[in-house]
Parts: C-alpha cells; structure tokens; sequence
C-alpha cells in the first residue's frame, strides 16, 4: 500500500504529491483498453487505493439511472467501515444545490457542513443524516457530453481541508474512472447494436460481404456462403468474388456488371437490384443485392466495397403468382365488358331500333296532331337512347379494337373525343406488329381511353397529342396535353384522376408508367408494355 504522510501535512509534502501522482498514473495505465468485464472491479479498486492513500473514509461513484437525471444510484464504492457504504439511489429532492452544480460541470467542495451555501441547506441536512462531516462531489463529464454521475470523498470522523493540489488530482481520478465508464458504456452499446444487426440479419436472412480491390480479398459470413453456396475452399482471398461472378445467370450479367462498374467508378453511390444466381445445388434463384463503397481513393475509385444479399426467389414467385391472378381477373373482367358491349350492339341496340321504327309508323299513321307530336317525341328519346347505349358498349369494349387492331382503335378514340369536344385531338402513330398480344393492346388502349377521360373532364386542355411506337423490346404510349396540370404528389389528385387503376393495369401488363404533371404546365403520361417478339 501507498505510505503518505497525514492528511492534515498532505497538501505540503512533496513525497506525499508524488506518491499520489504515481498512484493515477499506474491507474491511468490500468484502465486503457480494460475489457468492459473487468471494469467494475477496478473502479472498486481503485477508489480503495485512493482511500487509503488519502485517509479518506468514504468513496462513492454515482450514475444517474434515468435520462432526466433525477434518480442518481451508488454503483461503485469503498469505505472504512463497510456498513456505512450507501446501497440505494437518491432523489434529486435530497441533494438539489448538488445536482445543479454537477450537472453544470462543477466541484463541490465542502470542508464542513457549515461552508455550505444558504441555497443548500437541503444538502446540508442530507450531510448531516449520513453522517458526512466533509466532502468533495466531482462530476464525472467526457468531453462535450452532460456528466454521466459523480464522485464523491467523504469525511465521516471529522472535518477535514480540502487543499487545491488534492482537489486536482481528484479530479484526475475521477477523470480516469469517467473515461473508463464512458469507454465501456459505448463498448456495450456498439456490442447490443452489433447483436441487434446480427439477429436482424439472421431473421432477414440477409449474407454480408466486404471486398478489398486492392488487396483481392473478399470477406463473407456464413449466410453469405449458404445464399450462394460457396464451398470451403473458396472462402479465402479473392475466392467469394470469382465464385459469384462465375455464378450470375447469363441473361442478367451484362446487368448486374454494368450496375458494378457504375458503383465503382463513382457513378452511383449504391446499388440495388435483383437479378438470377445459379446455385450449384439449388439451381437458378432470385437474389436481392444491396452494395455501397466504405472507400475510395483521390480519383473516387472503390478501394472497400460491401453490401448484403438476400434470397427473395420465394417472393418473386409468389409475386409472379400474384400478377398472374390479377391478370386473368382482368382478362375476365374485359371478357365480361365485350360480352356486355356485344349484347347492348346486338340486342339492345336492334330492339330499340324496331321500337323507334314503330313509333315512326305509328307517328305517320296518327290522325290527331297532338298523338302525332307526342309519337315523335317517343321516336327522337328512342333514337337518343339508341346512341347512348351505343356509345356504352363503346366504352365497355370498342369492337374495333379486336377487329383492327390497336392502332385504328386509337385514331377512332382519338376522333371520338375531338367531336365531343373543343380539344383537337392528334394522333401520331407508328408502325405496329402485325401480331400484337392482346393484353398488351388492351393495356395500352385502356390508358389511353382513361387519359383522354380525364383530359376532358379536368386538364381545361386545348390540344392533346397520343403517340405510340415501338420502343425497347415493346410498345410506347404518350398522351401529352397542354392543360391545367395536377401535383401527383396530392393523393386525392391521383385518386381522382384515376391513376391508380392506370398503373395497376400497366403492372398487371409487366410495363411501367410515368406520370408528369405540375399546376399550370399540362400532363404526360407514357406507358411501356412488353410485346412478346419486340426487338428491343
């Protein structure tokens, strides 16, 4: 044990200063890179040797439990009669003026109850029910954040000065013992975050990897290597990466390299995509890759890569099954359209006609002028109703549309909508496959007809062009006009718009949509399908 001199010398022995600084040294030493486990015992320690080196009766180490910091607990502590060691929390009522000053960064120092300001009086009688006669409270503070507790010496057999150069050097062991908690505090934290991630990944099933370009060598955990299959031997080096790329379906490499180069070259700042891996006992999955760069160099070339995989074939299956569903109960919803449209042409439609014929004789044959007028009013509301039911079955399904095809469909919805209304109407048509997919025409003619619906009844347009030509692999529509415009942003705009419908209907097709739009400044809709045939 440390030999000093008597604490009413110790301010002005040097032999006493030195073997005081020695001691905070060697525990300085003792608490760098200390396993968070071993923490505890050295704190205990060390407030001992302090002690007994200071002839101080009473150390205690106070954390605060809560984030308000009104509950502060003793969880560190020694003393010379270890019945006086305090073993529960206190509450900010016990010691107020105390809690201020520490939460403030300041030292109390107290060499008697007495010395103690009018506004701790509080204190003050908490000193005197604990038997404390003197005492200093450090605050235990790293760097910029609030103090974490205190440190508290104290006197219990008499009161007892508190000399400047003791003070400092209390100070540093509380600097120590502050740093160490803090250290260990963060050590656990990124320990709890690590199994946080750690299970994370484990229910998501997700495999990570890191790979060094520099230094060839690529580091993967164990779901990596059950995702892909990797065998043992070629988890070392530059073995992960080779075995993947030697792995990529064919039809999705060209893909998924060009999306490679990008991150690495600096054109993306991550990657996100899905594409097909052929597992050696598996066969071919759907994986999902996410990739970032951890560094780069001056030039902004990928020095460290990493990102995660995950198997999503079972998705991707269920959501192709999921499409395929909607798309029949499309297709069935359409067949029951045409059905309905075929049975308003050629039934309702005649019916009328013979009934307005009729009215037309029994108008001629009337000899009272007054049945004559009332017949002719019968036969105008006939022939009225005639064309609007004719104009529903149009709507429900053009017939034109499977007897000519997609693109004299457009022109005549095209012309249809220029006499209903003060918009011209302009159709720009391309060359179309002969054999065009019957979903894909349905598709493309549907958003049309909605598109123009809603130019009509919203946009105030004077011109709309539609356009459609080949384009990737399929069909490009675009229905530009030079309205109102909307904020697609509004979910009651696209709501009323209908572009939900829109683009489920596009989806169901396998395609994409695009909608711009801005107040003031017209709407664009460009919708792409696939066409089985297409050359891209």
């Amino acid at each position: 044990m440390l030999t000093v001199p008597p604490a009413t010398e110790a301010g002005a022995s040097t032999g006493y200063r030195l073997a005081l600084e020695s001691l905070i040294a060697d525990l300085s030493t003792r608490f760098i890179d200390l396993p968070p486990a071993r923490v505890d015992r050295e704190i205990e320690d060390a407030l001992r040797l302090v002690c007994e080196a200071t002839e101080i009766d009473l150390a205690v180490l106070w954390q605060w439990t809560d984030a308000r910091a009104e509950v502060i607990t003793p969880t560190h502590s020694w003393c010379t009669d270890p019945s006086l060691r305090p073993t529960g929390p206190m509450r900010q009522e016990h010691y107020p003026w105390t809690r201020q000053e520490v939460l403030a960064g300041r030292a109390v120092v107290m060499a008697s109850v007495r010395d103690l300001p009018a506004a701790a009086t509080v204190d003050g009688e908490t000193c005197r029910r604990l038997g404390i006669r003197a005492a200093v409270c450090l605050p235990l503070k790293v760097g910029g954040e609030p103090p974490l507790g205190a440190l508290g010496f104290n006197a219990l057999r008499a009161e007892r000065p508190w000399p400047d150069d003791l003070v400092t050097r209390l100070r540093l062991v509380a600097q120590v013992l502050a740093n160490a908690l803090a250290r260990r505090r963060r050590e656990l934290a990124l320990r709890q975050r690590a199994a946080r991630l750690e299970s994370g990944a484990e229910l998501a099933g997700l495999g990570f990897y890191e790979v060094d370009l520099r230094a060839k060598v690529a580091r993967v955990d164990d779901r990596f290597c059950r995702l892909c299959g990797l065998p043992p031997a070629r988890r070392h080096g530059d073995g992960p990466l080779a075995f993947w790329l030697e792995r990529l379906h064919p039809d999705d490499r060209p893909r998924v390299l060009e999306l490679r180069r990008q991150l690495h070259a600096g054109e993306l700042g991550s990657v996100s995509l899905e594409y097909r891996f052929l597992h050696p006992a598996l066969g071919e999955r759907w994986l999902h890759h996410l990739a970032r760069v951890a560094t780069r160099d001056a030039d902004g070339h990928a020095i460290v890569t990493f990102g995660v995989l995950r198997d999503v074939t079972e998705h991707r299956h269920d959501a192709l099954a999921l499409r395929e569903l909607g798309r029949r109960l499309l297709r069935a919803h359409e067949d029951e359209r045409a059905l309905l449209a075929r049975e308003l042409h050629d039934d309702v439609t005649q019916r009328l006609a013979v009934l307005a014929i009729d009215t037309s004789r029994a108008e001629r044959d009337a000899t009272d002028p007054a049945v004559a007028d009332a017949m002719r009013g019968v036969r105008e509301g006939l022939v009225r109703l005639s064309e609007d039911v004719h104009a529903l079955a149009y709507r429900l399904h053009p017939a034109v549309l499977s007897e000519l095809g997609l693109a004299e469909a457009l022109r005549a919805e095209c012309e249809r909508w220029s006499r209903r209304s003060a918009m011209a109407v302009v159709a720009d048509l391309g060359t179309l496959p002969e054999a065009l997919d019957r979903d894909a025409a349905l598709c493309l003619f549907r958003v049309a007809q909605e598109s123009l619906g809603n130019v009509a009844r919203h946009a105030r347009a004077d011109a709309v062009l539609v356009r459609l030509h080949p384009a990737r692999g399929g069909l490009l529509l675009e229905v530009r006009d030079d309205g109102c415009g909307f904020d697609p942003a509004v979910p009651g705009d696209s709501k009323r718009l209908g572009l939900v419908s829109i683009r489920e209907r596009v989806h169901l097709a396998r395609g994409t949509i695009d909608i711009e739009s801005a107040p003031g400044a017209g709407t664009t809709v460009v919708a792409w399908v696939p066409v089985p045939g297409q050359d891209a």
